[in-house]
This record gives C-alpha cells, sequence and structure tokens, in this order.
C-alpha cells in the first residue's frame, strides 16, 4: 500500500478515535455532534489537500476520508446519540446506509456495469450500411475478465470499421505496460476482431510511452501519430494529433474534396468546438465526468466541451458536423479513485445507413453479463 494512504489512514483514525472520546463526554450536548462533525470534515480534507502528491491523489484520500472514515464517524454519531436524540440518531442512521449504498455501486458496480449504446446516421455520402464500434478510453492496468468481455462484444458484433479513441493501457513502469501489451494483442489475435475496413486508433493522453502503436503492429489498419486522412472503403477517416485534437481553435479542412463520407476522430474532444469538416466527429477522454450528480450531470469533464455532449450521444453541432464522445470503458488509474457514479461505462455501435434506407430502431441484449443496449436513430 501506497505510504501516503497509510499516512492519511493515520490522520483519519487518529482524528476518529479523539473524537469517539470527546463524543463519549459530551454525549449529551447537541451541538457536539455539529463541532465533531465540522472538526471531522475539515481534518480529512485538509489532510487530504497536504499530504497528496498530485491532483488525482487528493480525490483518492477524500474518497477515503469519505466512505471509509465516513462511515464509521456516522456510527460513532449514532451510538453516542441513540438514546438522548432519536431523531438525529435515525438522520444518520439513513445517511449511513446511503454512504454504504453510493459505495457499493462506485468502486464495486458500476466499473464493470458496460452499457452497449447504439446508434444510426442516415447519410446520402453512403452507398453501403456501415456497422462502426467505437472503443474508447480502455485504461488497462490488468487486463482481465472484464477487458476481455468488452473485446468479445465487439468481436460478436462483427464492425466494418473499428475507431479506437485512444488511452489504451495506463501502468506506472514501462514493464508493466508490456505485460499489458502483450495481453492486448493476445486478446485481439484470440477473439479475431478483423473488422472489414480496418482497425484506426490514435494517441490518447495515457498512451505516453514513444511504443504506444506497438498495440497493433498486427492488426489491418492505421495509425495516427500525425494529422492525416486515409481511405477505408467507402469512407474517409481522419485522425488528429494528441496535439490538434486538444486544439479548441482547430482548423481542419478536408483536403480531398470528394463526396464520401469523412470521419474525424481524435482523443480530446475539443477540435470539436473548431473548424473541422466532417460528418462525424469521435472522441473519448472524459470519461462522461465518470462521477454524475443526478439531474446536474458531470462534476468535471477534463475538457473545454459543454458537459452535456460527452455522454455518448449524437450531438448536432452548429456545422451540420454530429459528434460522438464516448464515455469510455475504463477508468482513470494510477492515483486517481477507482469508481463510476451514475455513469456507467460505455461500448457505442453506429450503423452508418445510405440515405435511402430508413434506420430502424430496436433495442437488443447485450453478449456481455449485466449491460445494456440502446439505440437511437439521427
Amino acid at each position: 500500500m501506497d505510504w501516503t494512504i497509510i499516512t492519511y489512514l493515520g490522520i483519519v483514525f487518529a482524528t476518529l478515535t479523539i473524537l469517539a472520546v470527546l463524543l463519549k463526554y459530551f454525549s449529551n450536548n447537541v451541538f457536539s455532534y455539529v463541532v465533531a462533525e465540522l472538526v471531522y470534515g475539515a481534518v480529512a480534507s485538509y489532510a487530504a489537500l497536504k499530504v497528496a502528491h498530485d491532483f488525482f491523489m487528493v480525490f483518492a484520500l477524500l474518497a477515503i476520508g469519505g466512505f471509509v472514515g465516513g462511515p464509521i464517524f456516522l456510527a460513532m454519531c449514532i451510538y453516542f446519540s441513540r438514546k438522548k436524540f432519536k431523531l438525529m440518531a435515525g438522520v444518520n442512521a439513513v445517511v449511513l446506509v446511503c454512504t454504504l449504498v453510493i459505495a457499493v455501486d462506485a468502486f464495486l458496480i458500476e466499473p464493470h456495469l458496460l452499457e452497449i449504446k447504439r446508434h444510426s446516421i442516415v447519410s446520402d455520402k453512403l452507398d453501403e450500411p456501415l456497422h462502426v464500434a467505437i472503443l474508447s478510453d480502455l485504461q488497462a492496468d490488468n487486463f482481465g475478465d472484464y477487458e476481455r468481455s468488452v473485446f468479445q462484444t465487439v468481436a460478436n458484433e462483427k464492425p466494418d470499421l473499428l475507431l479506437l479513441p485512444g488511452d489504451y493501457i495506463q501502468t506506472m513502469t514501462v514493464q508493466e505496460w508490456e505485460i499489458e501489451r502483450d495481453k492486448f494483442k493476445k486478446a485481439f489475435k484470440d477473439l479475431n476482431i478483423t473488422p472489414k475496413y480496418g482497425t484506426f486508433a490514435v494517441q490518447g493522453n495515457v498512451d505516453d510511452f514513444a511504443c504506444w502503436q506497438q498495440l497493433f503492429t498486427d492488426v489491418p489498419g492505421h495509425t495516427f501519430e500525425q494529422s492525416e486522412t486515409v481511405s477505408a472503403g467507402p469512407v474517409d477517416i481522419t485522425g488528429l494529433s494528441f496535439y490538434d485534437g486538444r486544439n479548441s481553435e482547430l482548423k481542419f479542412p478536408k483536403k480531398e474534396k470528394n463526396n464520401k463520407f469523412h470521419i474525424v476522430m481524435a482523443h480530446y474532444p475539443d477540435f470539436s468546438m473548431g473548424k473541422v469538416e466532417g460528418d462525424l466527429l469521435v472522441a473519448g477522454h472524459c470519461h462522461g465526468g465518470q462521477v454524475q450528480v443526478p439531474f446536474y450531470g458531470p462534476l468535471m469533464t477534463a475538457s473545454n466541451v459543454p458537459k452535456r455532449w460527452v455522454n455518448g450521444d449524437v450531438v448536432l453541432l452548429p456545422s451540420g458536423s454530429k459528434l460522438i464522445v464516448s464515455r469510455g470503458i475504463g477508468m482513470e488509474r494510477q492515483h486517481a479513485p477507482r469508481l463510476r457514479f451514475c455513469c456507467r461505462p460505455q461500448l457505442i455501435f453506429v450503423d452508418l445507413l445510405p440515405g435511402k434506407i430508413k434506420p430502424i430502431a430496436k433495442t437488443m441484449m447485450s453478449p456481455v453479463v449485466s449491460s445494456w443496449d440502446q439505440r437511437s436513430e439521427n
């Protein structure tokens, strides 16, 4: 266990011990519980800010303070107030149960509760239907059954195109990365993921090892290091460089003026705010915020685009282009808290249909355990 976490846990438990002693002697004073709550919240928050050595570690420590120390603190308050302040004890009991339910959902259930989302897009630029898979932000640090089940779903769908908007493996060392690379490539090979027109991949922000393209050395398709446009059967695909994708003022006209359906893909969705010529824009990175508040949405998206754009829906932009920003398969790794709340991981399939074909909307069950399908027409 990281010494930072051990230090923080020591501070949290020392604070809880002191508060337990004080509450024992002042249990008949209702204000003692209010003061104890303020003290615990202040100490847990301040300690997280002082002890953490990076941005994501702050959130990880706050999660420990809230979901480990928080229930212990609430249980203490319930115990000491149960006789004299029954209403307070009851309220704290409800809060305790809600906290535990949220913790179980966010840390144990949602991170692997895959959502399969489907869209249909009609264009008169297409002469044949295309089944496109969008697999974003795998961010594997221990490639296992969950990641393999995602790949299995893609293989079962037999897509014509596979689009990968970056963030494939996120490890602490090159040696760990190489182990995960081999697992990644083995799954691709074993499951025979061979889209008709190829697999197309761009670099994500966690793909900071110069060898990220090794993941696709045996995969038919194209990896984009610089911004360029390639042909993929009936469509053109532009993959943007890592830096171009982050540019919200990007100007990227299509160089070859033909009438082919044009897909533009980057890791960051910020490029969609610029002047980019494309029929369908595809991105990832935001994870849908990873934590969403009901009726409000994501607390943060690590992007300049509006938060309503990052939920995997088809967004019609003022330019007429359509944008899809996937919530991604995995989570932020390394020092970040491993959780998702009201923001399930997401695998997207898009049916690109010729204008003369009317899209058919229907719901299907996903082959992945504990997942569901959504279809939308656009």
